[in-house]
């Protein structure tokens, strides 16, 4: 999660009036590209469990940074396809805008691990806001 990307979020509900909704996914397929990720007792559930806890620090910086201003957040951490589980939950609660983050990966990266961002953007039928990476 983009720390640029949250501010400018908050910084939007707050002069509109809104509220925020912190989304977090972790992409457990990536993991399987892994070496020995299956085969390492226990190393499955703790590269898991260290993927929930970056998720709860990410959504709980969106958190504290509504609450100074006042502003409603509600944070979400989800398991499954990036892009699809931020349309989905962008759909079910209506939203009216979906900030989003760009690493900016260009070249090979960006062939083998795809944008996020850029399928959001391609695919929302809502507004979509996508600011440029800042290295976190």
């Amino acid at each position: 999660m983009s720390k640029k990307a949250v501010k400018v979020g908050v910084d939007i509900a707050h002069r509109s009036r809104g509220c925020v909704a912190a989304v977090y996914v972790i992409d457990i397929s990536r993991l399987s590209h892994l070496p020995g990720y299956a085969m390492l007792p226990g190393l499955k559930e703790k590269i898991s469990e260290l993927m929930k806890e970056e998720g709860r620090q990410a959504t709980q910086f969106a958190e504290d940074l509504a609450s100074i201003l006042n502003i409603p957040c509600r944070k979400i951490v989800l398991q499954g396809n990036p892009s699809q589980e931020i349309l989905k939950s962008a759909r079910k609660m209506e939203a009216d805008l979906i900030v989003i983050g760009s690493r900016g990966r260009t070249g090979i990266e960006k062939l083998l691990l795809g944008s996020v961002a850029e399928k959001v953007v391609l695919q929302s039928p809502i507004p979509v806001l996508m600011i440029k990476g800042d290295g976190e």
